[in-house]
């Protein structure tokens, strides 16, 4: 039941759930024990008071049940217990007296209607084996007939009459009381002992709550401190991010320049020189090898600087990409595309078009591939693109190449993953995913 409460109260501290679920731990356990307290209280009250009287009765009425056992003349001793019954009912407020013989026949009774009949119950059986019994009857038993007419319950309490010389059980003394004259000793004992009690479990109650009050603070201190690191460290990876994304848009931003500069620059001049070199003779090699250098400028100009990404989708970049790849090299980029966001961020279309740039050109002049396949897709809130190849596979001393690092670096830095394997069979699967969502990029 406790650990139903606790499930509960899933938004209070723990020393709140932990005060509500005490509280009733303590409060179903001090009742029981009180209960029990009580009971075994009032027994012992209940039993001492019958000692008492017990010795009382067993003095008076004893002698002359002995008598009357052994001469066997019960008139006269009848008229003693009469006289005694009186005693009692003035100092012990006794307000009835049976003897029993040891077959259950009533030999005197204040009731002469029971005398001579024959009754059976649970307190003369133990009486008879040698036990005193004191309890609180309901006088619900036939024998009690007349009891019943003057009271709804009485203490009954059996006293077994032994013979003096043997020790042995002759008969069973059973006389009723008032259950007032208990009453009172049994309701002060019952209130000091559940003032006892509630007081006990009221010092445990805040003494353990004490505990984990104290605990609960520490846990609720040291939890906003790790709050406020997390809080800190994510402000601190956002603006890694920002400085990242603006180092990679500045870096396209130098490559641009340096394309720009190449084109209008030293390829303008090359060219210029090949158009004043004509006619054969010994200028003809050097017009070959400034035409063949005037070539690797400019492709080095068109490779260096991306073209503007900015109107196109990511399927547009991937096309783009490929497109380039098959016009340089003449090899064909098969390509397996699902649908994907007709926008996204500049930097995450710079990193498609980089890493399939860098891909497909590794899948070529190194891998030595005939059949290159790039698939896209979106999975898990991102882009995620494969090259793969049917050459040789890689090597694992190429995996740290300028290509690969430069791949890995420009997709972690968007938190994303990157991979390269070797495929079972031959060639080489490149993967890299790159979070879309995080980025803010609306799906298609």
């Amino acid at each position: 039941m406790a650990d139903l409460l606790v499930g509960r109260l899933p938004r209070w501290s723990l020393s709140f759930r932990f005060a509500a679920a005490s509280a009733l731990v303590l409060l179903v356990g001090a009742s029981v024990l009180g209960t029990w307290i009580t009971r075994q209280i009032e027994e012992s009250v209940l039993h001492r008071a019958a000692t008492s009287s017990a010795m009382f009765v067993e003095a008076l009425v004893s002698g002359s049940v002995q008598e009357g056992n052994v001469t066997g003349r019960w008139d006269d001793v009848k008229l003693r217990l009469d006289r005694a019954f009186g005693k009692l009912t003035s100092t012990h407020h006794v307000v009835a007296i049976k003897v029993w013989g040891l077959d259950g026949t009533i030999l005197y009774s204040t009731d002469p209607s029971l005398i001579g009949r024959v009754f059976a119950s649970d307190g003369l059986r133990r009486a008879l084996e040698g036990e005193v019994v004191s309890k609180r009857s309901r006088l619900d038993a036939d024998e009690n007939a007349s009891e019943r007419a003057s009271a709804t319950e009485l203490i009954e309490t059996y006293i077994p009459i032994r013979d003096q010389p043997s020790g042995e059980v002759i008969a069973v003394s059973e006389f009723y009381q008032p259950t007032e004259l208990l009453d009172a000793d049994l309701l002060q004992a019952r209130l000091s002992t559940w003032i006892l009690i509630a007081v006990a479990t009221v010092a445990m109650y805040v003494l353990l709550f004490s505990i984990v009050r104290s605990g609960s603070d520490t846990i609720e201190r040291q939890r906003r401190q790790l709050a406020e690191a997390v809080d800190q460290l994510s402000v601190a990876m956002r603006r890694l991010r920002e400085v990242s994304a603006a180092r990679a848009e500045t870096d396209e931003a130098v490559l641009r320049r340096i394309a720009r500069d190449l084109h209008d620059g030293l390829a303008q001049d090359l060219a210029a020189a090949l158009v004043t070199m004509n006619g054969d003779g010994p200028g003809q090699m050097t017009k070959a090898a400034i035409d063949s250098a005037l070539r690797e400028v400019r492709a080095l100009a068109r490779g260096l600087a991306a073209p503007d990404l900015a109107p196109l989708g990511l399927g547009d970049v991937i096309d783009q990409a490929c497109d380039e790849h098959e016009r340089k090299t003449g090899q064909v980029a098969y390509r397996d595309v699902s649908d994907l966001p007709t926008s996204a961020p500049e930097q995450v279309k710079i990193a498609v078009y980089r890493v399939l740039q860098e891909a497909l050109s590794n899948a070529f002049r190194h891998a030595g591939a005939g059949v290159v396949r790039v698939r896209a897709a979106v999975r898990d809130g991102g882009i995620e693109i494969e090259c793969l190849d049917d050459g040789p596979g890689i090597r694992p001393d190429s995996c740290q190449g300028l290509g690969l690092r430069s791949m890995r670096e420009r997709v972690e830095l968007l938190d994303g993953s990157f991979s390269v394997q070797p495929r079972p069979g031959g060639g080489t699967t490149l993967r890299a995913h790159i979070p879309l969502v995080a980025s803010g990029v609306g799906m298609p």
